[in-house]
């Protein structure tokens, strides 16, 4: 199998795998160019770091040969690069160690300290290119990928590993796009079909690779790619990146990749997989640039209304009232902490002294489509927004345990205090004249 692509070695940083036949001639010439390296660079093998690894070789030469080299007999699996290496179906245990990986990343940051956007944060640029780098190599057994979605989803949740609180919001919908009211986390299996895509779309290519090229000696033999269908004693691998083939062939048609100027992209791959769901009116509030993470991770739990107000405590039979906390005259509902409660009325005239008046007293949702101004208009408002509902419910749960709520005035200033110091964290010397007039007009600067 190597001959025929010229395959003698493989090299990764301090990893090296020399391929030679089975028999003592061949590892005497590969023992003599150790020997002529070390001569020339000083470097010396470690014969008691290094395995040798036999295939179809009777047990007499097997001896031979590790008494002659001075290696140990290494067993398959092994791990190259921190993947691994092996003949049989990639199991659940062969993948155990990246679930570690991701444990251990979780522990090191003493994340349960996080908050909700913290974790969010964690999970995006950490966990996710764990799996990224093992997805790009190889199809994940489900079960790991079960794995992988449960610690991501606990972690976000409770800061841990094990679950210990229901989520608030699906998984599905915490892996939708910002558009789509999500959060923009990625799909792992999907994700993961998206990038063995890419291996499929190498073949298709015929890109100089040594992996294609052993494709094509071991496996095409010289037939088309679109007609091949696998033999029957094919690993288990291979067949897996043929089922793949299959499932991404409608997108090779409708998505029209190969026209891309950049060609195949998992990225594209990955939105053609998750198919388009109606926008959400609301995406812009959460998602703008302006506001404080944490703050927008509120507005999202409130947009989804799935805070853990006391009308849903009732309903899971934690309480015994539902009667608003701030005002005692209503019962407690996402919709009534923002509009209906006659103190948080207070704090919204009083925010709208700042914002001259732009906050509805109604329909937020409607409000979010159809608000008016400048880009930089819309962001400020909406970050004021976003505060203002943190602030809210800050505000009922100090109520909860202190009995105690700071005055409307007050509240104002701080939420004014916030936005103002996240505005002047930006980069603002690109705005227009008018947007930076405007925000000296309304003291935000």
């Amino acid at each position: 199998m190597c001959k025929k692509i010229g395959l003698t070695n493989l090299m990764f940083a301090d990893d090296v795998l020399m391929f030679s036949k089975g028999d003592a001639k061949s590892m005497m010439l590969l023992l003599r160019s150790f020997s002529t390296f070390s001569r020339a660079t000083g470097l010396k093998i470690s014969a008691a770091k290094s395995n040798a690894y036999f295939c179809g070789v009777s047990d007499q030469l097997k001896q031979e040969i590790l008494s002659v080299s001075g290696f140990k007999e290494g067993e398959l699996s092994f791990r190259y690069s921190g993947l691994p290496i092996q003949t049989t179906r990639l199991q659940k245990k062969d993948c155990e160690c990246l679930v570690e990986k991701i444990c251990s990343k979780i522990h090191t940051y003493g994340a349960r300290k996080f908050s909700f956007a913290g974790r969010l944060t964690l999970v995006q640029a950490v966990l996710k290119s764990l799996c990224s780098y093992w997805a790009s190599s190889f199809v994940l057994p489900k079960g790991i990928i079960q794995i992988v979605e449960a610690t991501s989803r606990n972690f976000l949740w409770d800061g841990g590993t094990e679950y210990r609180r229901a989520p608030l919001v699906v998984w599905d919908m915490v892996c939708r796009p910002k558009k789509e009211g999500g959060l923009g986390l990625q799909d792992v299996e999907m994700w993961n079909k998206a990038l063995v895509g890419r291996l499929v779309d190498w073949i298709y290519e015929g890109r100089d690779t040594v992996w294609v090229n052993w494709v094509e000696c071991n496996h095409l033999k010289g037939r088309a790619w679109s007609d091949y269908e696998p033999s029957t004693n094919s690993s288990w691998v291979w067949r897996r990146i043929f089922r793949v083939k299959n499932e991404l062939a409608a997108g090779y048609l409708t998505g029209k990749w190969h026209e891309q100027p950049d060609g195949y992209s998992p990225a594209s791959c990955y939105r053609w997989l998750r198919g388009v769901r109606p926008k959400v009116c609301w995406h812009h509030m959460v998602s703008n640039l302006w506001n404080t993470p944490m703050h927008s991770f509120m507005g999202w739990l409130w947009a989804h209304d799935t805070l853990q107000t006391k009308s849903k405590l009732l309903q899971y039979g934690v309480i015994s009232d539902a009667d608003c906390l701030l005002c005692g005259q209503d019962t407690e509902t996402g919709k009534h902490l923002l509009f209906d409660c006659v103190y948080i009325r207070r704090v919204i005239h009083a925010v709208n002294q700042i914002m001259g008046g732009v906050f509805p007293t109604q329909d937020l949702l409607d409000w979010c489509m159809h608000h008016n101004g400048s880009k930089v208009q819309k962001s400020v408002s909406f970050a004021m927004l976003v505060c203002l509902i943190y602030q809210i419910w800050q505000q009922r749960n100090k109520c909860r345990v202190e009995m105690t709520v700071l005055k409307p005035e007050k509240l104002k200033k701080m939420i004014e205090q916030e936005v103002k110091a996240r505005i002047r964290s930006r980069d603002i010397k690109f705005l227009k004249y008018d947007d930076v007039e405007w925000l000296h007009s309304m003291n935000l600067l």
